[in-house]
């Protein structure tokens, strides 16, 4: 009796003992911790890919939960990563991950991303009146809202025509200085437009111009596709063609002659020639060394920084770490070889350099090339009998020119003399 006694007692020492402990139990929490760095990547203008990393915490991981502007749109997705789609254009959305443990228990959120769908690509409108370039009564070349004016410090010859420059960029977007002073980079969707045009008398503006074509230049996911719009008569619309042709065009000069001008329009293929490179196209005047000078109308501001102001150049704090390319014209300011280098940079260099359309010359026109290594001193004979010649197979350049740039030509004589080897 006395041993069945003692066995209850120190059994129910041990009782209170065991129940006394539970104060302390401590519960584990296993359930995972949150998705690492979640990162959204846009593939075009419906869908994006989004990738994560796992959690480093907790029970294994059966899946995850993907939430779109706070709702799931997908569960229990095994793979750390997933694509989206049926997305609306040019639209923002808010996504983040959660992970799912074996016991059903979901994690704390992932790091929160907003992702921008790109906007739908442009493409080339059978009028130029539906590409939103201009604005009013069209004949007056007023750019429409978030398209801006540009200029360039060296200019390409085209027969004396005059030019309007035009960029469009996509809102919120911007052109990137990539470390380079030629092209910065350009978002997709980007619009760059040049108008070719001659005044009825160049004596007074005011009278009136006859514009004649509108080249546009679209990226469109990543690739620039170029395009010719042809004015008609009345001066109301253009219209997209691929075709070349010749227009006669009469006007007086600023001497008061008359000059007629057989202008040639380029084909389509003609454009892709000189936008060339490596099988690449690419825009010729849109260089950062070319546009960093203060433009007559721009109210005594360096064009760069306009840009800078803007918003619509990145990655640039200060003009001034950008060369300028020289304007040929200006004889107070550069010398003559830099003219010269500066002339041919533009109206040459896009076909005569390493990658360009013309192969059967050992010439690089390009400004940066050092001379001894351009082979102008080799060429300088040919160089001087193709800038002076109008036969269409011999003449230089070929493309965009059918007389002769008198005051160019005596220049680049004058340089081609006293050029050494």
């Amino acid at each position: 009796m006395k041993s069945l006694k003692l066995f209850f007692t120190l059994s129910i020492a041990l009782l209170l003992f065991s129940c006394g402990g539970d104060d302390d139990y401590v519960a584990v929490d296993t359930t995972p911790s949150a998705p690492q760095n979640l990162i959204a990547i846009i593939l075009n203008e419906n869908s994006l890919e989004l990738q994560w990393n796992p959690p480093t915490q907790g029970n294994e991981v059966i899946g995850y939960n993907i939430y779109q502007d706070d709702t799931v749109i997908f569960s229990n997705v095994t793979e750390t990563q997933q694509v989206v789609t049926s997305l609306e254009a040019d639209s923002s959305y808010t996504y983040y991950v959660t992970a799912v443990g074996t016991n059903n228990d979901e994690s704390e959120a992932s790091n929160l991303v907003i992702a921008t769908t790109d906007a739908i690509p442009l493409a080339f409108e059978d009028s130029l009146t539906d590409m939103g370039v201009f604005q009013g009564t069209f004949s007056s070349l007023t750019p429409a809202q978030g398209v801006q004016l540009y200029e360039i410090n060296s200019t390409l010859f085209t027969d004396y025509a005059a030019k309007q420059r035009l960029i469009r960029l996509p809102e919120g977007k911007a052109m990137e200085y990539t470390g380079s002073d030629l092209l910065p980079d350009f978002p997709n969707n980007t619009l760059i437009a040049k108008t070719f045009y001659y005044n009825i008398d160049d004596r007074d503006p005011s009278l009136g111009k006859q514009i004649i074509e509108t080249r546009i230049f679209l990226k469109i996911n990543g690739v620039w596709e170029a395009g010719d719009y042809i004015w008609n008569e009345d001066q109301t619309d253009a219209t997209y063609r691929e075709t070349s042709s010749v227009e006669a065009i009469s006007y007086i000069d600023i001497e008061g002659n008359t000059q007629n001008i057989s202008y040639e329009i380029p084909s389509k293929q003609d454009c892709a020639t000189c936008h060339n490179n490596n099988g690449n196209t690419f825009p010729i005047g849109l260089k950062l060394r070319s546009m960093n000078f203060t433009p007559a109308n721009s109210g005594n501001q360096n064009q760069l920084q306009t840009f800078i102001d803007n918003e619509t150049l990145t990655g640039l704090s200060n003009p001034t770490e950008i060369s300028v390319l020289p304007d040929w014209t200006d004889e107070a300011t550069y010398t003559i070889f830099e003219r010269a280098r500066a002339y041919m940079d533009v109206n040459c260099a896009h076909c005569h350099q390493p990658g360009g359309e013309v192969t059967n010359f050992a010439i690089d026109f390009r400004y940066e090339t050092p001379q001894v290594d351009t082979g102008i001193y080799a060429n300088r004979g040919e160089i001087e009998a193709r800038t002076q010649s109008t036969i269409p197979t011999y003449r230089m350049p070929q493309l965009g020119r059918t007389i002769v740039h008198e005051e160019a030509v005596a220049m680049l004589i004058e340089y081609l003399d006293i050029i050494e080897e």
